[in-house]
């Protein structure tokens, strides 16, 4: 049995996919997927970062997983608790559990949507000082969206989502291997000079240019000869791949199984699972990716720039990534 969610604020806020495992129908991932890259032009041993320090403008986060969930610890005014890291959300939501004594401004064009149908209107607020490791945000504004259904299904209490316009004059890097999260704060005079200190002369690096639309991390890829693009969501538990792409790309993956996938009401769609035999990203090709196939209309960003795809825990908690959002530059550690 499975649990689709997909929240958007305009079209996404957040991508969660719950994939509860159905007999014979998802394999539990286990090695890293098979890796072709002919351009290792830059190395970096990110593993190696013990003692490294931590100032105003720079930390190193240790993180837990509900589930394949990534959780911090962080607060919001006086609240602190557990925070979700979304890639997929555009802005940083709250749970309206507990933020619930703030004027709230709703939109009339902004709504929370699932991949069963649109739900209610978008809610914000404004949060007086967000802290997250050693940086500080003052007059940060949030989302305040109902996230009961991530506490059921985790039993955790979780009091919001980190959402990508967090990070956009940040270098944030993964470490699964270590469960740390890295932040840098780059500074406006280090814009075109920064690099980290890592990023050295050693293979095992890949390095590829991202796009930032709607505050969502879309990478380029390619399945067969069809040119794609994939949002990273550090909150989808699963792979997905669009149902509406073409045949020749659909044939691509050998179904395994089935899954019923939930929104944010009580309708569930049934889904297939299954592996994808081969994937380009940037100068990388990944061999046999695990995916859910569904349609992804409500992650169209308009009515014609649709996402193809997502990269979710299965595919990001094999490798340590780290995102550039000055230079939109992404390394693939591997």
């Amino acid at each position: 049995m499975g649990l689709l969610h997909l929240i958007r604020r305009v079209m996404i806020v957040g991508f969660f996919v719950f994939v509860y495992k159905q007999a014979g129908a998802i394999e539990e991932p286990g090695e890293r997927l098979t890796v072709y890259n002919t351009n290792l032009s830059i190395t970096i041993d990110a593993l190696k970062i013990k003692g490294a320090a931590s100032n105003a403008n720079s930390c190193i986060i240790p993180f837990t997983l509900a589930g394949k969930l990534i959780v911090v610890q962080g607060r919001a005014d006086t609240v602190q608790g557990n925070f979700i890291l979304d890639t997929g959300a555009p802005d940083l939501v709250l749970n309206n559990t507990y933020f619930r004594n703030y004027i709230v401004s709703t939109s009339n064009t902004e709504q929370e949507a699932s991949i069963t149908g649109i739900g209610e209107q978008s809610k914000r607020i404004t949060v007086k000082q967000f802290q997250l490791g050693t940086l500080s945000y003052s007059k940060t504004y949030a989302d305040v969206l109902s996230l009961g259904h991530l506490e059921d299904a985790r039993g955790l209490k979780i009091l919001g989502l980190l959402g990508i316009s967090l990070f956009k004059d940040c270098e944030l890097m993964i470490d699964f291997e270590n469960r740390q999260i890295h932040l840098y704060r780059i500074s406006k005079k280090e814009k075109e000079t920064y690099i980290h200190p890592l990023l050295a002369t050693h293979p095992r690096v890949s390095v590829m240019p991202f796009e930032l639309r709607e505050n969502r991390i879309l990478v380029d890829t390619k399945i067969g000869n069809k040119e794609l693009q994939f949002v990273i969501d550090y909150a989808a538990e699963s792979n997905v791949i669009d149902s509406r792409l073409p045949e020749k790309v659909l044939d691509s993956v050998r179904v395994t199984g089935r899954v019923l996938l939930t929104g944010t009401g009580s309708k569930k769609i049934e889904a297939a699972t299954g592996d994808l035999s081969a994937i380009t990203i940037g100068p990388m090709q990944f061999k046999k990716l695990p995916v859910i196939i569904t349609n992804l209309e409500n992650t169209c960003f308009g009515t014609l720039n649709c996402i193809n795809g997502v990269l979710g825990h299965d595919f990001l908690s094999g490798y340590t990534l780290v995102f550039n959002f000055v230079t939109r530059k992404l390394y693939i550690l591997y």
